[in-house]
């Protein structure tokens, strides 16, 4: 995204995985756990409360933890407790649950539905599964095959779901997953345009984005950014008398990921100021790139360049900038701009060292893969940066190879990079060893928990911060940055002085 959205970075990007109704027992064996130092006192305090609990709630949120500590255990206690009461639709729903079988989950789901038509449960679990199947390109042959073997079915079995429980957002969502890969995209904007829980749209909105970036259908957008605006507002995370220059920003953003120049041009001559907003300028660039008036495009690429709302080094490397190449004063514009870029360096360095800060970086100790856990309080006398980070957060994919080949050059004895897996369930493991695997990156991965945001104070990802050697948040970022690298290079210096 361009420049324009960092104002939107906690609409665009913040995702939790859905708040639990958490009951005074919950409450309790949630602070119990977290107290404890070591894994093998977490599983006495999991074990003590297993025997506990029985609603559904309590029983989801200590199948979380048991799920991260001792993934076998956990399956086994729920596989028992189905076994021992297979009429029971909780024990068969956490069971299902604790699978790590997309398919057993998925096929699973539909006989639930089938033997508990009023278990709601049953429906989520089918529906959430299914949409991570439909969204896994890599997913196995025979989960995809079963998903085309039961098109129909699994249709109507979403509609019936949608009569008894309302619009449910799960139920919704993968309703327009299959639509979408159906290819029936009036049909996938429908589902979309039925959500009505602000939460589940702010979670999903990158979807949304996909959608009308892959449709050229803008409808979506304008029918649901409006919600997620009135929540920014709601939650004092956006005050209401900047919510129209924000909705200005990200509809123009919206009309060029749908190439609706024609649009765009007769929204900016109804709001002239536009043309004036620095914000503005690389969504101006592209809307005269799509008319094909080049000249202008070009002096605006300029001026973008000039006022640092654009990087010459990211200008170069992006192929639509390739056709104003054509133009005569193209090569002068960019020697110009690199110049400029070059001789910059000294006041982009001081504009980046005038964010530090000092605040005491909360502690934690995190596994890792293996189980080996990782403690900050063991990394003092070293500068730390974490950065936090999903599967599901694409500015946080475009941020983590900007970070694995800053690290690459500059590591060092006195340096520690952690990129910490937050706001995924338990499930979602597997993917995510998977994704770092295969991406050969060379920071180390440690698996986060739902208090990390709230102790350091972020409601959007990617966020990174940098710890100096006394254990003090010195600096911090929110969103994806293209210059990441230089930034990291100028807080490095600082802090090693």
């Amino acid at each position: 995204m361009t420049r324009i959205v960092k104002k939107l970075l906690p609409l665009l990007l913040l995702a939790c995985l859905g708040t639990l109704a958490a009951s005074p027992l919950s409450e309790e064996f949630e602070q119990r756990v977290r107290a404890t130092k070591s894994a093998e006192e977490g599983l006495v305090v999991i074990n003590e409360y297993a025997q506990k609990m029985t609603d559904l709630e309590d029983l989801r949120i200590l199948q979380n933890y048991w799920m991260r500590a001792d993934k076998g255990a956990s399956q086994q206690h729920f596989a028992d407790l189905h076994d021992q009461q297979p009429d029971s639709p909780v024990y068969h729903y956490l069971w299902l649950r604790g699978s790590e079988s997309l398919l057993q989950q998925l096929r699973g789901g539909r006989q639930l539905t089938s033997r508990f038509p009023d278990f709601y449960w049953g429906y989520r679990l089918f529906s959430s599964t299914y949409s991570q199947a439909l969204l896994d390109d890599d997913a196995p042959a025979d989960l995809q095959q079963d998903v085309r073997d039961n098109l129909a079915g699994d249709l109507k079995l979403l509609k019936k779901g949608l009569k008894s429980f309302g619009d449910d957002s799960y139920l919704l969502l993968a309703l327009y997953h299959l639509h979408n890969t159906k290819e029936d995209y009036k049909e996938a904007e429908k589902a979309l345009l039925r959500l009505r829980d602000p939460q589940a749209i702010e979670m999903n909105f990158q979807i949304v984005l996909d959608f009308i970036t892959k449709t050229k259908r803008s409808r979506a957008f304008e029918a649901l950014y409006p919600q997620l605006l009135s929540l920014a507002i709601s939650e004092g995370k956006v005050k209401s008398a900047d919510s129209l220059y924000i909705y200005q920003q990200n509809y123009l953003y919206a009309l060029s990921l749908t190439e609706e120049w024609g649009r765009m041009h007769a929204y900016l001559d109804r709001w002239p100021q536009l043309k004036e907003d620095d914000d503005t300028l690389p969504l101006r660039v592209d809307m005269h790139l799509g008319l094909g008036q080049l000249d202008t495009a070009l002096n605006l690429l300029e001026g973008a360049m000039a006022r640092d709302v654009l990087d010459v080094k990211e200008v170069e490397k992006d192929s639509k900038y390739e056709v104003l190449k054509s133009q005569p004063r193209y090569q002068e514009v960019m020697d110009n701009a690199l110049r400029n870029w070059e001789q910059g360096r000294e006041k982009r360095r001081q504009l980046a060292l005038q964010s530090k800060i000092s605040k005491p970086a909360p502690l934690w100790e995190l596994p890792q893969a293996d189980s080996t856990m990782v403690r900050l309080e063991n990394q003092r006398g070293k500068i730390v940066v974490l950065d936090f980070w999903a599967t599901w957060c694409k500015p946080c994919l475009k941020t983590m190879p900007l970070l694995d080949a800053w690290l690459k050059e500059n590591a060092a004895p006195d340096l520690a990079v952690f990129s910490i897996n937050t706001w995924q369930s338990p499930s979602d493991l597997p993917q995510v060893l998977e994704y770092v695997r295969e991406s050969g990156y060379s920071m180390t991965l440690l698996l986060g928990n739902s208090e990390l945001p709230k102790a350091y104070g972020f409601t959007g990802i990617p966020y990174i911060c940098v710890i100096d050697k006394q254990g003090n948040i010195a600096y911090e970022q929110s969103g994806y940055r293209p210059d990441l690298p230089e930034l990291l290079d100028f807080w490095l210096e600082d802090l090693r002085r």
